[in-house]
C-alpha cells in the first residue's frame, strides 16, 4: 500500500457520499439529509486534516510554500462552504447551491492531486519515506477518528500548516 492510498480511498468515499446526497434530490427527509451532510462534513474534516498535517509540509518542501498555500486557500475556502452548508436547511435552494460549489471544489482539488500531486511527491520520496508518510497518514486517521465526536470542531479554521516537516 502507498503513502497516498488513504487518501485516495477517502476521495473515493467522498465521491460516494456526494453522489448518495445528489441521487436522493427529492426523495430524502431533511433529518435523513442533515444526518447524511454531517457524515460527509465529518469525513471532509478528517481529509483535511490528514492533508494538512502531512501532505502540505511535504509539498512545501518539494514544490515549494506558495504551491502549498495554494492548496491551503482550498481548504480554507471548502471550510467556508463546509460551514454555509451547516447553516442552511437541508434540500433548500441555498442548501443545494453550496452544497454544489462543495462539490465542484472538492472534485477538482481531487483532480488534481490524483492526477499531478501524488505522481509528483511519490517521486521524491524513498522507500523509507512513504512507509514513514502511510504510517503517520493511518495513525492521524485512527487518532482522529477515536475523537470524531469532539474533535475538530465545524467551525474552526484551518490549522497552521507545518512547514518544517
Amino acid at each position: 500500500m502507498g503513502p497516498f492510498d488513504l487518501l485516495t480511498e477517502q476521495h473515493r468515499e467522498l465521491e460516494e457520499r456526494f453522489d448518495a446526497l445528489e441521487a436522493e434530490e427529492s426523495a430524502s427527509e431533511a433529518e435523513e439529509r442533515r444526518e447524511q451532510t454531517e457524515e460527509l462534513l465529518a469525513l471532509l474534516r478528517l481529509h483535511s486534516s490528514l492533508e494538512e498535517r502531512y501532505l502540505y509540509p511535504l509539498m512545501a518542501r518539494v514544490e515549494g510554500r506558495a504551491r502549498a498555500r495554494e492548496e491551503a486557500e482550498d481548504h480554507l475556502t471548502m471550510r467556508e462552504l463546509m460551514e454555509e452548508l451547516e447553516d442552511q436547511s437541508p434540500g433548500s435552494p441555498e442548501w443545494w447551491a453550496c452544497f454544489t460549489a462543495l462539490e465542484d471544489l472538492i472534485v477538482a482539488h481531487v483532480r488534481e492531486e490524483e492526477a499531478q500531486t501524488f505522481p509528483r511527491l511519490l517521486t521524491v520520496l524513498d522507500e523509507g519515506e512513504q512507509d514513514e508518510l502511510r504510517r503517520a497518514f493511518e495513525s492521524l486517521r485512527e487518532e482522529l477518528s477515536a475523537h470524531a465526536q469532539v474533535w475538530p470542531p465545524a467551525n474552526t479554521a484551518v490549522s497552521a500548516p507545518r512547514w518544517d516537516v
